[in-house]
């Protein structure tokens, strides 16, 4: 894929998503206002269908980055710690750190960095992926779970869907919000769980 404009290694990829985090359904993060408690502790998890850094590929491989903010996630101080796939050769390890600690530019990834104080140590773990809809879940070794199940109306009980639309959204341009019937965070130095709470899942394309 050759370099960009300003010399640094080309990468890009096509990839599914799966997020979840600690606010009420539809997040209000994703227009700019405050979290519903007040702080932020979440993650994103992709599964990459085709991507490549420089002559790297990374046709298959997943990863998760959680995080907890004291406050928004604009207001900093937060920590932060990657999941790669253990099947990841030495390269593809290298490369994807850069990559999702925001030193290999693009987007979304920089922007993100840039609120975090400390990164935990990064875990190369075993990764059990679905993609299905509002019933996706996925797996990170022994320290990440997150199932999705359909919102449901709190007065009949029946399910429904709703999308979230932003032409400029960093991770993805449109959210399939759903809930969280499970969602957890256990390892050293970040431990939470929010089950019942906001998440959603989509695809989309980062690169730089």
């Amino acid at each position: 894929m050759g370099t960009t404009a300003d010399g640094s290694t080309k990468w890009q990829y096509k990839c599914e998503i799966i997020t979840a985090c600690n606010c009420d359904w539809g997040c209000p993060c994703n227009f700019d206002a405050r979290p519903t408690p007040g702080y932020c502790e979440g993650g994103w998890a992709m599964k990459i269908r085709e991507g490549s850094y420089g002559e790297v590929k990374l046709d298959g491989l997943a990863f998760a980055l959680v995080a907890a903010w004291p406050r928004a996630i604009h207001e900093g101080g937060g920590t932060a710690k990657l999941y790669l796939d253990e099947t990841a050769n030495p390269e593809q390890r290298k490369v994807m750190e850069r990559i999702v600690k925001g030193e290999a530019g693009g987007n979304p990834w920089p922007i993100f960095a840039k609120t975090f104080d400390k990164w935990l140590d990064t875990s190369y773990v075993k990764f059990d992926w679905t993609f299905d809809g509002p019933n996706s879940r996925y797996k990170a070794g022994d320290g990440v779970l997150a199932v999705l199940e359909p919102m449901r109306n709190p007065v009949t009980g029946v399910d429904y869907q709703a999308s979230i639309v932003i032409p400029t959204g960093l991770t993805c341009k449109e959210l399939n919000v759903t809930s969280t019937k499970s969602f957890s965070v256990f390892a050293p130095g970040m431990k939470y769980a929010h089950p019942g709470k906001n998440a959603w899942f989509g695809t989309s394309v980062h690169g730089n």
